[in-house]
């Protein structure tokens, strides 16, 4: 290969350097998991504030506690995908899944034993509960997965 008069000679096995490279790419927050986020916030909180105010269900404090505790956490991952927000560090969501699919399927269980004793419908409950479930793990598994690539 010749060279013409301003270019230099290129090896034609080596790739072409690119010098539009900005570095490593940027997550940028959308509109739905910020929509998700004010949606499932005040529901959990009035969840939250009928289940330690109505005594009759017989659930220990103890359990109370946790499962707010657990809540809690998730809401902090929701918020820090919604708003692209550093909360924590990536090992921590990672064994945080499990604690939360473990969480889930207990108070599911739990629920699904108290409706079929009062005759409610469980594939009702099923159909409403199992996505918003399904959801929560996948929040928390993306939220750990695109936290490298918050500003």
């Amino acid at each position: 290969m010749k060279a013409t008069k301003g270019q230099s000679v290129q090896n034609p096995y080596q790739a072409p350097e690119s010098e539009l490279d900005n570095g490593p790419p940027k997550y940028a927050s959308s509109l739905g998991w910020k929509i998700v986020f004010f949606i499932l916030c005040p529901l959990e909180l009035c969840s939250q504030y009928t289940v330690f105010t109505d005594t009759a269900e017989g659930i220990p404090y103890w359990w109370l506690v946790i499962s707010l505790i657990v809540s809690s956490l998730f809401y902090l991952v929701l918020f820090g995908l919604a708003f692209a927000k550093r909360i924590g560090f990536e090992q921590l969501w990672i064994f945080f899944i499990p604690v939360l699919v473990l969480i889930d399927i207990f108070e599911f269980t739990l629920i699904a034993i108290n409706l079929t004793k009062l005759g409610a419908s469980v594939l009702l409950m099923m159909a409403i509960s199992v996505p918003i479930i399904l959801l929560r793990w996948y929040v928390v598994y993306k939220y750990q997965k695109v936290m490298k690539y918050f500003a």
